[in-house]
């Protein structure tokens, strides 16, 4: 049974506010180094993770928005639900969009990032997806992970899938101190407005 329900703060500019809503979540993020933090282990510990040889752009309008963010998003949604089945069920789906490499590495990063959360208190739905993955009743993907644990630090989507795309582009660019961050609350914005749903930011 839950404690208690997440109380949320729907995100919109005010009439005066000229800022788009990719500006305004990317603002908003910028306040999120714990964020960050939670995900340093998979950060430092990661040589590669999805962004693969067509580069940044063909990731993002490639792998990432055909495979990752649909499943990303089904994940948090059973999350925020506390569906076990449909969580694995995003599970099982991720593995079937992704190639053996993909596979590979997404696995290899969940597996870090539930190492590095397994002491976290009051897991609930992650707790319950983490003993499903021990008795090998799932894939344990990064992007599933990821959703499980940011539903448990009270998360919003849109935060969701903008930290999963800041993890992939630092860790494709790390070895270019020169990079210029792409505007993640854009690509964020761009990849909710393919299913148009309200920005919840807790």
């Amino acid at each position: 049974m839950k404690s208690h329900l997440p109380v949320t703060l729907t995100l919109l500019s005010a009439p005066e506010d000229r800022r788009g809503d990719g500006e305004i979540i990317e603002e908003w993020a910028r306040g999120l180094e714990w964020v960050r933090w939670l995900l340093g282990s998979v950060r430092a510990r990661t040589e590669h993770l999805l962004v693969n040889g067509s580069g940044w752009q063909g990731f993002t309008s490639g792998v990432f928005r055909n495979k990752i963010a649909p499943m990303l998003e089904q994940a948090w949604a059973a999350a925020q639900a506390g569906d076990l089945d449909a969580l694995l069920a995003a599970d099982a789906e991720l593995s079937n969009r992704l190639s053996p490499e993909e596979r590979e590495h997404s696995r290899n990063a969940g597996a870090i990032l539930l190492k590095s959360t397994q002491k976290a208190r009051y897991q609930g739905l992650l707790g319950r997806y983490r003993d499903q993955l021990n008795a090998g009743r799932g894939e344990g993907h990064f992007a599933i992970v990821w959703a499980a644990v940011g539903c448990l630090f009270h998360l919003s989507l849109a935060i969701v899938i903008a930290e999963y795309l800041r993890l992939e582009w630092d860790i494709s660019t790390r070895q270019n101190p020169k990079r210029s961050e792409p505007n993640f609350g854009r690509l964020t914005r761009e990849v909710l407005l393919i299913n148009p749903k309200p920005l919840h930011i807790l």
